[in-house]
């Protein structure tokens, strides 16, 4: 089977993470941190490799997410990109999702949830990293 993630680049991915569990609810899974010889390699510094990603990954609403941080310079945020969460038949769970990130102040709204196509209810978000996060249900009822 194949599968396609999202693989996001951060500048701190474990700082990134750390904003999903709060913000998102989500659930780190996994955590590697930069050798000392990588990061030597890179031209970074050893004294908290701890504190770098070589590899993450988290689950937001089942989902899973790798991410990394950027090695080759400060990543740039792009709106050609954005991440669509369909929760199929549990509209209670999108819109309640969509509610949290909305009534936090590290999200801003862009599009309210409410009626979309196809007999589906949406709202979208861009997160504080500029990841714009699509919100998406079958409407129930």
């Amino acid at each position: 089977m194949t599968a396609i993630y999202p693989y996001l680049t951060f500048e701190n991915a474990k700082e990134a993470m750390s904003y999903y569990e709060q913000e998102f609810g989500a659930q780190v899974t996994y955590h590697e941190p930069l050798t000392k010889e990588q990061a030597e390699n890179l031209g970074l510094p050893i004294d908290q490799l701890n504190q770098t990603t070589l590899r993450g990954e988290f689950l937001i609403a089942g989902q899973k997410i790798i991410c990394a941080d950027a090695t080759m310079g400060n990543p740039q945020t792009s709106t050609l990109i954005s991440i669509l969460l369909d929760f199929e038949n549990e509209e209670d769970k999108a819109r309640d999702l969509f509610n949290r990130l909305a009534n936090s102040e590290s999200q801003r709204v862009t599009v309210p949830f409410g009626d979309w196509v196809l007999g589906n209810v949406m709202g979208q978000i861009v997160d504080r990293y500029g990841i714009t996060w699509l919100i998406s249900a079958s409407k129930q009822g």
